[in-house]
């Protein structure tokens, strides 16, 4: 399969699911998902990315945090960015928040534009997750942070027969991959990985974009 029809197959699964995906607990602001946005250690001022943002559940939080600052939310999926946009809308927080339809492995944003990014669930859905890390990292500015939210194999024993049954169905009806090595993406892409804390079936990745040493 191409890599192009690769994403249209996954763009189209998403606006159909746009409807009901806040319905389930991935779709929500979870605890989880607050958690990640206040890893970041927002200040106020600074340029947020939420890289695969969804239907923007997420941004209402994030924006929370700014004054000055604003979030730039991108996805492919236009159904998905259709019902962020209304949430913008009804949370007041458009001064804050650009939406953009984008591509999470080909980024439109110039290099170390953002001072921060935020990923919930998108790395083990992304078609080419480690060019997505790639890009990740080229927008980040030298010493930005970053917090990447994924599921993955728990390190309990008693989740470990829901992961075994999650995970093929996962890959058949959301083509999302949860057994993905997402920190090994990251730190390939020459992002540093600063902790990682474990929530059951999900985790949190905290760190930050590597300095360019000066000889």
């Amino acid at each position: 399969m191409s890599s192009m029809n690769e994403k249209e197959k996954v763009r189209k699964r998403y606006d159909r699911w746009s409807r009901v995906y806040d319905a389930f607990d991935l779709g929500g602001v979870t605890y989880e998902k607050r958690f990640a946005a206040d890893a970041l250690g927002l200040k106020g001022t600074e340029k947020v990315l939420d890289f695969g943002t969804g239907t923007g559940a997420i941004l209402p939080y994030v924006a929370g945090k700014l004054k000055t600052g604003k979030v730039y939310a991108v996805d492919f999926s236009e159904k998905m960015l259709e019902r962020a946009r209304t949430r913008v809308r009804k949370t007041g927080i458009q001064d804050r928040v650009e939406i953009l339809r984008d591509d999470c492995e080909n980024l439109s944003f110039p290099s170390d534009f953002f001072d921060c990014a935020i990923a919930t669930f998108a790395f083990t859905s992304l078609p080419h997750p480690q060019k997505g890390a790639m890009e990740l990292a080229r927008v980040l500015k030298p010493s930005g942070r970053f917090a990447v939210l994924e599921t993955g194999k728990p390190k309990k024993w008693y989740l470990l027969p829901y992961y075994w049954l999650i995970k093929p169905v996962a890959r058949v009806f959301g083509y999302t991959y949860i057994d993905r090595n997402v920190p090994e993406y990251l730190v390939n892409a020459g992002l540093e990985i600063l902790a990682i804390y474990r929530f059951g079936l999900t985790y949190c990745i905290k760190g930050r974009k590597r300095e360019v040493e000066k000889h």
